[in-house]
């Protein structure tokens, strides 16, 4: 039988709004960092659990990283 999924919390430390949006730490990690946030999730977690507010303050520094990732793929 398979379980129903739970609703994630967001990860960033003092906010307990539901998370919409999922990134790889290791991706964002510089992003998070620059926009002053902190994570309460254990260096094993592999992905960071963010509210959408959250997530609009390092959206536009994953996407310039996107677009360097792909400038060196050519």
């Amino acid at each position: 039988m398979r379980e129903i999924p739970t609703k994630k919390n967001c990860d960033v430390e003092g906010c307990s709004k539901e998370s919409k949006k999922t990134v790889s730490r290791e991706k964002a990690g510089a992003a998070i960092k620059e926009a002053g946030l902190n994570l309460s999730v254990k260096d094993k977690v592999t992905k960071a659990h963010l509210c959408s507010d959250h997530y609009r303050k390092i959206k536009k520094k994953l996407k310039k990283d996107r677009e360097i990732d792909r400038l060196r793929w050519s």
